[in-house]
């Protein structure tokens, strides 16, 4: 959450956003992701809702059943993402990053220490993929005309290379 402070160690660096999701104790939002891509750029909204009745687990990560309740994602582009396009997302989910993370809390945090980690819904991700059902919805340009400056001259938002760029709302 950008809060900790001094270093942070190498079993929980580089999370993406799914895979904060999967090793996360408790669940109290339901989530939207778009990512959107225009011919080069490619950007990320995430819209978070309170979750009436927050979840506690004490098996992680959770069935994959069980993220289809709480998480959404919305592509929108010109074409359907390609390989490369949704390596840049930040919902893909390493399954040997979560099991590293997982371990590492089980062993060194207080709030893990009798958690189970369940290997066997583990299995059920994808090895490197987003773990729910990617929505696709075609359009030109990832700008809303309604929130573009008068001065803004960019045909595009977002990054032409390397991880997609995303702000949590909500």
């Amino acid at each position: 959450n950008g809060l900790w402070l001094g270093s942070v160690l190498a079993q929980l660096q580089n999370l993406t956003y799914a895979e904060q999701l999967l090793i996360s104790r408790v669940r109290r939002n339901k989530c939207i992701v778009q990512v959107s891509s225009g011919m080069h750029k490619m950007k990320a909204n995430v819209i978070a809702f309170e979750n009436p009745m927050p979840k506690i687990y004490q098996r992680l990560p959770p069935p994959i059943d069980d993220l289809d309740e709480v998480l959404a994602f919305i592509y929108t582009g010109p074409c359907r993402p390609s390989p490369e396009d949704m390596e840049r997302t930040p919902l893909l989910v390493c399954r040997n990053k979560v099991s590293e993370a997982l371990e590492w809390l089980v062993l060194n945090h207080a709030d893990y220490r009798n958690m189970d980690i369940a290997y066997d819904n583990l299995e059920s991700y994808p090895e490197n993929g987003p773990p729910v059902m990617v929505t696709y919805r075609k359009a030109f340009e990832n700008k809303n005309p309604e929130s573009v400056s008068a001065f803004d001259n960019e045909k595009e938002e977002g990054v032409d290379d390397g991880p997609c760029p995303f702000v949590v709302n909500g």
